[in-house]
């Protein structure tokens, strides 16, 4: 789990919008999609969630992902 500082520091990176670019999401390059910070940890719109880009949760804001619930949940 990201500290607070983390989150925030990556939250501001991504401007409040989803940074995923898997392609093989349904989306074209970044998602992009607006998030709300008081939606964290939250299903359906605006909800999001930390993500960690190694797996191993790197205590450093490079590992920390902004990603919409519906990428986290898309396989």
């Amino acid at each position: 789990m990201f500290s607070t500082n983390i989150v925030q520091q990556a939250w501001i990176r991504s401007s409040g919008r989803c940074e995923c670019v898997r392609g093989t999401h349904r989306h074209f390059g970044r998602c992009n999609r607006p998030l709300a910070w008081e939606r964290r940890a939250e299903s359906g719109p605006g909800g999001w969630v930390a993500a960690s880009k190694s797996g191993k949760f790197v205590k450093e804001v490079d590992d920390c992902e902004v990603i919409c619930w519906f990428c986290n949940n898309s396989a």
